[in-house]
């Protein structure tokens, strides 16, 4: 084995050694934990003299977080302040690439080693690597391994950043995790309940439905010309139209049973567990009542709107074995476009029939 294909074995083992970084961490951890991990990885890359962590703060200022040792702290803000004021560090900001650069505020053979720690969304800090080496003997090898490995921490750092401030604005990771799967079950627009939480919540209600020999109803609810009043209006427009849509049928339905979710676009699908056929019609057609007759403001100018509704379900004494969601959405699909081909605005019922 020649000089080249061993520097080259050793090259890709620093490379696979570095990219273990974050399996060092346990997460989440402290600023701390990361830096003291980050430190040991560049003490195997490079020889140095000292180094120092700087975070950009809340008012976009790199403040001193960690030195080593210590006792170089005072001399490192020295430094960063000069580099700031007089050097390349901007540029090196803005590029995202380690340089080394000579030091200002140590001896003038000294050189330093500007190491940005930054993702794609933003940079996080600056770490700062003073280095007896001479310019020369700092080779562009040790640069791109360095940033390799100020890539890796930054990720670690933002990760951990990120659940450090959900953590602060929550009293527990509890609450902070029920707040998170509350969002994720919403429709961002409207705030129903989106497709995820329908594909998660409607086989339970059929289940529990066929469990309990409890009736069942559902009913897909699609908004009449609706693309006419986004291309005429705006969507601006078509979206408060929507958000007053939900607004309206979340004040007639039971909050503590039945539930709202956008199926897509214009188109909405209320589910009415412990509801017979007969009661949901007649929910639903006061729902569509309700509707036409709201005038719904966009631009000074108050429009009509109505829906069409396709309404199905299952009794008690009708409850079949088994049944997917698919088929009872098929079902009620089937119904609002025979409501639709009819003539709209109106609520066409019929029972599920396996």
């Amino acid at each position: 084995m020649n000089e080249n294909q061993s520097a080259l074995i050793q090259l890709v083992d620093k490379i696979e050694q570095l990219g273990q970084f974050q399996d060092k961490i346990e997460f989440p951890a402290s600023n701390k934990q990361i830096w003291d991990v980050f430190l040991e990885d560049v003490q195997a890359l490079i020889e140095l003299e000292g180094c120092a962590l700087f975070m950009v703060d809340d008012n976009h200022e790199f403040s001193l977080t960690h030195a080593m040792p210590e006792s170089l702290g005072p001399v490192c803000q020295k430094e960063i302040e000069s580099q700031i004021e007089y050097g390349i560090f901007p540029w090196i900001v803005r590029r995202r690439q380690p340089a080394l650069i000579p030091a200002f505020a140590f001896d003038h053979d000294q050189s330093v080693v500007m190491l940005p720690l930054a993702t794609a969304k933003r940079t996080l800090g600056m770490v700062m690597v003073l280095t007896p080496l001479q310019k020369s003997l700092v080779t562009q090898e040790n640069l791109r391994l360095l940033s390799v490995l100020a890539r890796q921490c930054s990720l670690v750092m933002e990760n951990s950043l990120l659940y450090d401030r959900l953590r602060r604005k929550n009293d527990s990771l509890e609450k902070a995790n029920k707040q998170i799967r509350y969002l994720s079950q919403r429709d961002a627009l409207t705030g129903c309940y989106n497709r995820g939480h329908m594909n998660e919540y409607l086989p339970r209600e059929i289940r529990r439905a066929i469990r309990y020999r409890r009736a069942l109803s559902l009913a897909l609810c699609d908004l009449d010309h609706f693309k006419t009043i986004n291309d005429t209006h705006g969507h601006q427009c078509g979206d408060r139209i929507l958000r007053e849509f939900v607004k309206s049928v979340n004040e007639l339905i039971r909050t503590d049973s039945d539930w709202l979710a956008r199926y897509g676009g214009e188109e909405f699908l209320l589910v009415l567990p412990e509801t017979s056929l007969q009661n949901a019609y007649r929910l639903a057609e006061r729902l569509r009542t309700q509707i036409a007759r709201t005038g719904f403001e966009c631009q000074g100018e108050k429009l009509t709107v109505t829906a069409s509704f396709g309404l199905t379900g299952f009794s008690a004494e009708t409850a079949p074995e088994i049944l997917q969601a698919e088929a009872l959405l098929n079902r009620a699909d089937k119904l609002l476009y025979q409501a639709k081909k009819e003539g709209r605005n109106r609520v066409v019922s019929g029972p599920f029939a396996s």
